[in-house]
């Protein structure tokens, strides 16, 4: 029975992370789509500059940036096991109390 339960809570926690991914990268998609479209416009606009370093990149990119930079360290890097043994522990904990 006790099996069972932990096939059933792997699968959930593993469909969460499948969703975390999949949100992630739909983010990235979104932020490449936009700086695309508004990069784009603004090369047809002013042609492309001389020096590199003259090419400002707004705030708003930056920073939005940052953000799916630091969500995907978060989601690929740190590592969640721990977290998964600490719930099983306390489940574990839980159910030998009541017994």
């Amino acid at each position: 029975m006790e099996n069972i339960n932990t096939e059933n809570q792997r699968y959930e926690l593993a469909v969460e992370r499948v969703k975390r991914i999949k949100k992630f990268y739909t983010g990235i998609l979104v932020f490449a789509i936009v700086f695309a479209i508004v990069y784009g416009i603004k090369f047809f606009r002013q042609g492309f500059p001389e020096n590199l370093g003259q090419m400002h990149i707004s705030w708003v990119f930056i920073i939005w940036g940052l953000i799916l930079a630091i969500r995907g360290i978060k989601l690929f890097f740190f590592n969640t096991d721990w977290e998964n043994d600490m719930i099983n522990k306390e489940i574990k904990k839980q159910n030998h109390g009541n017994l």
